[in-house]
């Protein structure tokens, strides 16, 4: 039997490897893509069986998983890209077999945890995507993969998320049992893309985890949210209830009033709910950070707070498109520019911490980068970069990992408002949710 992809990767071979004065390499590169789907996979867990059980256990359990996740991706004509630390990649040419060996994943890593002590257990984070993309024998490269990435990041532990191409590629089949998520916001496009759950399991209801994601159609009209104080010794104190229209926070003269807070601006932040999603929107610029329940995938200006540390992240985004599209990885570029193209930057004191090609860890104790902060978890954070994006995630640290909000900006249930001098925690009411799966047809 022919391989199909032989023919492809001698092409891309010579295009790449001929100077760049002899030809359009761009223009010849687009006529050798296809529509492929790019799956990745997530381990959530992880960091922690690395803390309580050593790096020996650790490595063999991400090799076990890995192991079972690749499996899957085989027994249905599916290829592995690469393994990225705890994480898959990995491409199809059908679509139906691309969520068919998503499922085997779920039920593969839920059947191994039956007999496992809690703390031993790990679960795992699906995103697919459907679209063109360049592929070579060992990789693939475009968008179509950076739209897979995002996917993934929004996704919440023991969940599948699918985008809008391919769910619309799959219409007409009613193989699967397939969900609306709601929107999110896509990098360099102009409207927002609808997501869709893959319900693998009967009765889930899981609710998205990504700050990507800006509405919630599977919550009905008229959904109402909690926001609870955090006192000092952790137990809950006043209470705010949000149904519609908009609710201020700050120290005077408003709906949620703090008057003996002097962190806190007369008018601090807006609070609004529309269409079932609940944002948040600081006033005149004021200070408000939200914590991380997922990835979050950083852009630049974007302003971090792990523990008393505040961080800017910025990167040189051309360069990172660049890198995406022709499949060159950070590392090199960065050794030929002689200086990182992404790295997070110390607010107080200007100080640089480079991001690479994998995991860059943050803690008070172990990581790529430590501080002697006793208000930061000995591993707090980390950053990783797939295609041109690099993403940040909270790894269980005590305190929590926040992101600036610059503007108005959606909330998912479980998160966490800094405020002035204040902890605010999001809830959802029960009995507010649709939970009947729809098909694909």
């Amino acid at each position: 039997m022919t391989d199909p992809n032989g023919p492809l990767n001698d092409d891309v071979t010579q295009i790449l490897s001929r100077p760049t004065g002899q030809m359009d390499r761009k223009a010849l590169l687009e006529s050798l893509r296809r529509n492929v789907c790019v799956l990745f996979t997530d381990l959530k867990g992880s960091t922690s069986y690395f803390e309580k059980y050593g790096d020996a256990a650790g490595l063999m359990m991400v090799h076990r998983s890995t192991t079972m996740l690749s499996q899957a991706v085989e027994r249905h004509a599916g290829r592995v890209i690469k393994t990225i630390g705890d994480s898959v990649m990995a491409v199809y040419e059908d679509p139906l077999e691309a969520i068919a060996s998503s499922i085997e994943m779920q039920e593969a890593i839920d059947a191994d945890n039956k007999d496992k002590e809690e703390s031993r257990r790990v679960s795992v984070r699906i995103g697919i995507n459907y679209g063109l993309g360049l592929v070579k024998s060992n990789d693939v490269f475009g968008d179509v993969v950076n739209v897979a990435s995002r996917v993934e990041s929004a996704a919440a532990p023991e969940q599948i998320l699918i985008s809008d191409t391919l769910f619309a590629a799959l219409k007409g089949n009613e193989r699967f049992k397939i969900r609306p998520m709601g929107k999110f916001a896509l990098k360099g496009k102009a409207d927002e893309r609808d997501l869709f759950e893959i319900v693998w399991r009967e009765g889930d209801t899981v609710p998205a985890g990504s700050h990507s994601m800006i509405a919630v159609p599977s919550f009905v009209p008229g959904v109402s949210y909690k926001l609870t104080q955090v006192r000092v010794d952790g137990r809950p104190g006043r209470e705010l209830s949000l149904t519609s229209g908009s609710s201020v926070i700050g120290r005077s003269e408003c709906e949620f009033a703090f008057p003996n807070d002097e962190n806190m601006e007369p008018h601090h932040a807006r609070l609004s709910v529309d269409s079932g999603q609940l944002f948040v929107e600081p006033i005149n610029n004021a200070p408000v950070f939200f914590s991380l329940v997922g990835p979050y995938r950083l852009q630049t200006g974007d302003v971090v707070k792990m523990g008393a540390q505040i961080l800017e992240f910025h990167a040189n985004a051309a360069v990172l498109e660049m890198a995406s599209s022709t499949s060159t990885t950070t590392k090199d570029i960065s050794a030929k520019l002689q200086k990182p193209i992404a790295e997070l930057v110390l607010v107080s004191d200007s100080r640089r911490f480079p991001l690479g090609e994998g995991d860059t860890t943050f803690g008070r104790t172990k990581g790529t980068h430590v501080f002697p902060d006793t208000s930061m978890s000995r591993s707090h954070a980390k950053v990783y970069h797939r295609g041109e994006d690099f993403f940040i995630e909270d790894t269980g640290s005590t305190n929590g990992t926040f992101v600036k909000a610059h503007e108005k900006t959606p909330l998912p249930e479980r998160v966490t408002l800094s405020v002035g001098g204040q902890l605010l925690r999001v809830s959802r009411d029960a009995g507010q949710e649709v939970t009947a799966p729809i098909r694909s047809a």
